[in-house]
């Protein structure tokens, strides 16, 4: 079974599980950058939540179908369409051979996922199959997509349900406006305590410099009290470091294991895969919690997804 790439848009490549377990080698988690928008997709075409899909960025793209197949759509687009016809997002969609599958530019937000019904063929290496750009390792030979590129799949053992639609209440509001929580980091005694003070309070836009390994935060500058250098120490995927020119740097899936710059909040799991849906332009209003009030809201929000999703981990 395959699937012809005609347009391959800013950045499309292959996503799924996080790479875990080899941070000490330096391997970053990778990954898909918006976690619950790929486990929706994935479970309307029956497969598992965190099964290899196509991540799309930004930009529209468009494929062919070479062989029947159920698809379906979630995440930032602005339409789905086959052969010029507007289908929905949050549902099963069956193409036929030469259809042509149209997905729109992201309307708002950054990243939407195209599931197909079946297993992705995708490079296996580290117990994982998501693509890490920076080395060019896993997915599709290690690289985003290019026209004409060939995305093959194993069709699924299990029949896909076509009646599925993702309930109105679990589909993620994707905006180019996010209230993401944190906590502080253990760094924060290093800025000023006016500073300690805003960083909660102020609303920062995603600046220009802004990919899978971290986003810029645009707005008040950060006063450090003790200076900005320390060793090196372990990072991850919703940490923010404060560089020494004051400007927040959140990390994203890609992000390096290690950072020598002081770490003053980090986002909470259940809220880590908005960071896959900022981009460039947007704003983000930083909301402190405490590592106990995120431990709930996380078991809150499994408890709630696991009624339509089954057992799922957000990362």
């Amino acid at each position: 079974m395959t699937l012809t790439v005609v347009k391959p848009g800013l950045q499309t490549t292959l996503q799924g599980a996080p790479f875990s377990g080899h941070r000490h080698l330096g391997m970053p988690a990778a990954g898909a950058a918006d976690c619950l928008s790929l486990a929706l997709a994935n479970h309307l075409v029956g497969n598992p939540p965190e099964a290899i899909a196509i991540e799309l960025t930004l930009d529209d793209a468009k494929f062919t179908a070479e062989h029947p197949i159920v698809l379906a759509l979630t995440g930032a687009a602005g339409f789905l369409r086959i052969n010029g016809e507007n289908r929905a997002l949050h549902e099963p969609i069956y193409a036929k051979p030469g259809d042509e599958i149209h997905v729109g530019p992201a309307a708002q937000g950054c990243r939407s996922y195209l599931a197909v019904s079946g297993e992705i063929d995708a490079q296996y290496l580290l117990s994982g199959q998501s693509t890490y750009l920076g080395a060019g390792l896993g997915g599709f030979q290690g690289r985003a997509l290019k026209a004409n590129d060939t995305i093959k799949w194993t069709k699924g053992h299990r029949s896909t349900n076509t009646s599925k639609r993702t309930p109105g209440g679990l589909r993620p509001v994707i905006s180019n406006k996010s209230i993401i929580r944190a906590t502080i980091g253990p760094e924060i005694s290093t800025l000023s305590s006016y500073s300690q003070k805003i960083f909660f309070e102020e609303t920062y836009q995603i600046g220009p410099q802004t990919n899978r390994m971290g986003l810029s935060l645009q707005g008040a500058v950060l006063e450090q009290d003790s200076g900005s250098k320390m060793k090196s120490a372990p990072v991850f995927p919703g940490t923010i470091q404060c560089p020494p020119d004051g400007e927040p740097f959140l990390l994203g899936p890609d992000a390096q294991t290690t950072g020598g710059y002081p770490r003053v909040a980090q986002v909470i799991r259940s809220d880590r895969h908005l960071i896959g849906q900022l981009r460039p332009g947007s704003q983000i209003q930083l909301v402190q919690v405490s590592n106990e009030r995120a431990i709930e809201i996380y078991r809150k929000k499994l408890a709630l997804l696991t009624t339509w999703l089954g057992t799922i981990s957000l990362w």
